[in-house]
């Protein structure tokens, strides 16, 4: 007689198409590219234009309000008309982003503005399209199948600094932000190819249209609990990491060399990712959560007290942590409030979470042009990861069905 296969294994199996589609669309969406290539991009454009370090981080907070506007229409349309229609129109208008900031002659408001067209065009290029692809297709491997399509951005993190630097020196800036586009055209014909309607049996469709009212998940104190961590962990370890780079050449430091250690980021979202991914099908969220807040407070606590020679590890302890976060958020709102409004509910919690990714940059490097050195801003960093660390422990086991 044959063995049966694992369920976890065979929805893996079977929903592998779509998964390859949504890793590799995540690791070349909007918020992958933009955010991790940020940092190689400071020095050269304070080079070329005299803009300061908070001025050229700041362009983070123009993506988080373009992705607060456009997230919760975006949500509507995914849970309306699905995300390979709004994918494909997306990744044109992403690309045509990028090339015009290949084309930029000085103006800091066009910076600016090219940062927020970059969330509002390139929004259905990014985790909340894949995220709710891969949450309606999976169910018992659901926190494994996130994890793998949110290794996508670890991907990024870990190739972008070190190859964008490379090909900056060798070129110029403008170069750099011509790769950009070219990366994220081939997300295209995955997308067509792989994220085709979803085959529903009766269990899936009776998951795909079930969970708690769009008002309902809005009046609850999760649901805003989950929002504040997750906005304060994003400002934490996005402030890390924008800054890294120009962290590590201030302690000495050239260019190659802070890249590489900055690299290292993407290595602990990968495996953030993937073992975060794994442990939640099998232990509480909101547990693992709390221990991985914790986790990244320590790299933080390292580089304050050990300098450039533990900034490796650092790197790769909020590097785990940022890789947590992503794949926690989609999980804890597909289980808390189930997938029948998960487009619009994450939806607004992952511009929720980019007011953080946005926000954090800019307050360090604020902090950098006040004071002069990054001091303040680490251990305002550590308070925020503290913070998330006690409201993810704050939050209530999951609702009967979706234990279930």
């Amino acid at each position: 007689m044959a063995r049966q296969m694992d369920p976890m294994r065979a929805e893996l199996a079977h929903g592998w198409r779509p998964l390859l589609a949504a890793t590799v669309g995540c690791g070349t969406g909007a918020s992958s590219l933009m955010f991790y290539s940020l940092g190689v991009f400071v020095a050269p454009l304070e080079a070329a234009f005299g803009w300061s370090r908070g001025q050229v981080t700041a362009a983070m907070l123009y993506s988080s309000l373009g992705l607060i506007m456009a997230a919760p229409v975006l949500g509507w349309l995914l849970d309306r008309y699905g995300e390979r229609r709004v994918a494909l129109l997306s990744i044109p208008g992403f690309i045509a982003v990028l090339y015009g900031l290949s084309q930029m002659q000085g103006a800091l408001a066009v910076f600016y503005g090219y940062f927020f067209l970059a969330a509002v065009l390139g929004c259905g290029t990014t985790p909340i399209v894949y995220s709710r692809a891969v949450a309606s297709r999976f169910d018992g491997a659901r926190g494994l199948a996130l994890g793998i399509t949110l290794a996508g951005p670890g991907t990024a993190a870990l190739l972008l600094p070190t190859f964008l630097s490379g090909q900056i020196t060798s070129h110029d800036w403008r170069y750099g932000f011509l790769l950009l586009a070219a990366m994220a055209l081939v997300a295209a014909p995955l997308v067509a190819l792989g994220l085709g309607p979803i085959q529903h049996n009766a269990h899936s469709a009776a998951a795909a249209s079930s969970g708690t009212a769009r008002l309902s998940a809005l009046q609850s104190r999760v649901y805003w609990t989950l929002a504040a961590a997750f906005i304060a962990v994003a400002a934490a370890c996005s402030a890390m990491v924008v800054h890294l780079v120009p962290m590590l050449r201030d302690a000495g430091l050239d260019l190659p060399a802070a890249a590489r250690v900055a690299s290292v980021t993407g290595v602990g979202i990968i495996l953030g990712r993937l073992l975060i991914g794994w442990l939640i099908d099998r232990v509480f969220a909101p547990l693992v959560a709390a221990a991985v807040f914790a986790v990244a407070a320590v790299g933080c606590l390292l580089l304050i007290y050990g300098g450039t020679s533990q900034a490796p590890l650092a790197t790769l302890l909020m590097g785990f942590a940022l890789g947590a976060e992503a794949d926690l958020m989609a999980y804890l709102v597909s289980r808390y409030f189930g997938l029948r409004h998960f487009g619009f509910l994450y939806g607004v919690i992952y511009a929720g979470f980019w007011v953080g990714i946005a926000g954090g940059p800019a307050m360090a490097g604020y902090l950098f042009d006040a004071f002069g050195n990054y001091a303040l801003a680490l251990w305002v960093i550590v308070g925020l990861l503290a913070v998330g660390c006690v409201l993810a422990l704050s939050l209530p086991r999951f609702p009967v069905a979706a234990r279930a």
